[in-house]
């Protein structure tokens, strides 16, 4: 009979010993496992492409989708990549979100920055470049409307008289300081009653007309 209790009694205890390391395992083991989860958790605001496709319910499209909406402040901002909420609660164990914040406005503003002074100084310099040669052939017309104008008024004779109403453009622009614009002008503005009626063409005032009243008559 003792004998027999003897080895219930070293059964048992052997039991509870077994127990009780098995129990430690469980604890430290599951502890190992948690702590294992938990580094593997990957982070929204850090993860590459492919460590978001080895996600349940993420593939390739839905993880482009989860970077471009990059960065996020909570799991649940993954509806604004267009996750539906069973995908957002299947991968909310295996997910983290980090403070990765600053990269990506970093990047934007240093790609911003050296693009919009590059442009501006070669418009600048293409639209200077065609102003100067623009005044210079300006002159030329001008220039060979006084050469005609100089022979023109040469070729009025002493006491000859214009007549504002029958004269040609060249009779009228051989009178003092009458051109080809103010001979068409007054050509224009026939016909004339008398002759201070010149005086309402364009250009041609009393300073004018006082060179001219003695050369032109309107009979």
């Amino acid at each position: 009979m003792r004998k027999r209790t003897g080895e219930k009694g070293f059964r048992f205890n052997l039991l509870l010993l077994v127990a009780g390391l098995v129990g430690l395992s469980l604890i430290f083991g599951g502890g190992a496992g948690y702590a294992q989860t938990k580094k593997a958790l990957i982070d929204l605001n850090s993860a590459s492409e492919k460590e978001l496709e080895s996600l349940k319910g993420i593939g390739p499209a839905t993880a482009k989708k989860i970077i471009d909406g990059r960065p996020y402040k909570a799991v649940d901002d993954l509806k604004k990549a267009g996750l539906t909420e069973k995908t957002i609660e299947g991968i909310k164990p295996f997910v983290t979100v980090g403070p990765a914040k600053a990269a990506a406005p970093a990047k934007e503003e240093k790609a911003k920055a050296p693009a919009a002074p590059a442009k501006a100084p070669a418009k600048e310099e293409k639209a200077k470049a065609p102003a100067a040669p623009a005044k210079e052939p300006a002159k030329e017309p001008a220039a060979k409307a006084q050469a005609k104008a100089a022979p023109a008024a040469a070729k009025l004779a002493p006491g000859q008289k214009v007549n504002l109403n029958t004269a040609t453009k060249a009779q009228l622009e051989a009178l003092p300081e009458i051109g080809p614009v103010k001979a068409q002008e007054i050509i224009d503005g026939r016909p004339y009653k008398k002759t201070e009626d010149v005086m309402k063409v364009k250009g041609i005032k009393e300073g004018i007309f006082g060179k001219i009243k003695d050369l032109i008559t309107v009979d």
